[in-house]
C-alpha cells in the first residue's frame, strides 16, 4: 500500500463540531504541513465574520472562499482592495454582533 499524504484540505469550521476540535485541527495541519484551503457553507451575519476571523489566522495565505462580502457580489464593485487584504483593527472578541 502506497502511502499517500493530503496536500490541501479545506476547513469547514461550522462541520466540525466545536473550537476545542477545530483549534486540534489547524494544529494538526500546521505540524504536518497540511495546506488549508478556507471553505464556507453559506454562513451570513456572525457566521461569516467568523469563518473570515478564522481564515485570516489560520491560513490567510492560503486559497478561500470567505472573502467579504462585496467580493461575492454578481457585479463587485470597483476600487476593492487586492489580495490579502488587510485586516485592521477588528473588534475585540470572537465578532458576536
Amino acid at each position: 500500500m502506497q502511502d499517500v499524504r493530503t496536500p490541501t484540505i479545506n476547513v469547514k469550521p461550522s462541520r466540525i463540531g466545536g473550537l476545542r476540535p477545530l483549534l486540534e485541527i489547524y494544529e494538526h495541519c500546521a505540524s504536518a504541513g497540511v495546506a488549508m484551503y478556507g471553505g464556507g457553507m453559506g454562513e451570513l451575519g456572525v457566521g461569516r465574520q467568523q469563518i473570515q476571523l478564522l481564515a485570516s489566522l489560520f491560513h490567510a495565505d492560503a486559497p478561500n472562499d470567505v472573502a467579504p462580502t462585496p467580493f461575492n457580489l454578481p457585479e463587485p464593485p470597483p476600487g476593492l482592495p487586492q489580495s490579502p487584504l488587510d485586516p485592521g483593527s477588528p473588534p475585540p472578541g470572537f465578532r458576536l454582533s
